[in-house]
């Protein structure tokens, strides 16, 4: 097999890496040492990504990561909370994946066989689209559990993002009550993931008139 060729980095690139990676290294050991001293964990910011259908959160997501993990586009793409934890870690050159227990709501011998193991990007992309699309038949729609996902890659900060359902403007009148009462799920359920203190909220708003934003006015509440 053919050892890959290293990337060819610019001098100024160079020292941005670098002390990119002296940041995050000494946050690992930061880690480490609270570990060996029995103290607790030092928390890495949680980030939620909150907007409506068709906004762009997804794809904003995966600007911030640096590579696709899940289908973007028109339409509802998200039916789960998805928890990305992001480690950085210099020895992957590729991101290396990692479905969590507890992350299934399928069949229970399932889950255990998708959960707590190293997973290839396609299959995490593969995962996800089936429980969007085994949510879009059912009743409920949309599902508040999320799908907690670990990844390790050299251009990862350490970060948790957690990308919501996207909110839904149902029209007024009774024949759109179907849609309203998913509208008014996923907002309790976007309500309950940002309700957290410690959590930094990232609101995107899709509009030409602020005093439109309806985003902001859930974020707000």
């Amino acid at each position: 097999m053919a050892t890959p060729r290293p990337e060819l980095l610019s001098p100024g690139e160079d020292e941005e890496e670098s002390a990119r990676g002296l940041l995050y290294e000494a946050y690992n050991e930061l880690q480490r040492l609270a570990a060996e001293l029995g103290g607790a964990a030092v928390p890495a910011p949680a980030v939620v990504v909150v907007g409506h259908q068709t906004d762009g959160k997804s794809a904003l997501v995966e600007a911030l990561m640096g590579f696709q993990f899940n289908h973007v586009g028109g339409g509802t793409k998200t039916r789960r909370p998805i928890a990305l934890h992001l480690r950085f870690n210099p020895r992957c050159h590729s991101p290396n994946c990692r479905l969590l227990a507890g992350s299934g709501e399928g069949d229970a011998e399932d889950d255990a066989g998708a959960a707590d193991r190293a997973m290839p990007l396609a299959d995490i992309q593969a995962y996800i689209e089936a429980e969007n699309k085994r949510l879009e038949n059912d009743p409920s729609q949309f599902s508040a559990k999320e799908i907690i996902i670990r990844i390790e890659y050299k251009h990862c900060p350490n970060l948790t993002i957690i990308d919501t359902p996207g909110l839904i403007l149902a029209a007024p009148g009774r024949k759109n009550r179907v849609l309203q009462s998913q509208a008014c799920a996923v907002e309790a359920l976007v309500h309950a993931k940002i309700q957290h203190k410690e959590t930094i909220i990232l609101c995107l708003e899709d509009c030409s008139d602020w005093s439109n934003a309806t985003t902001r006015r859930v974020v707000m509440q």
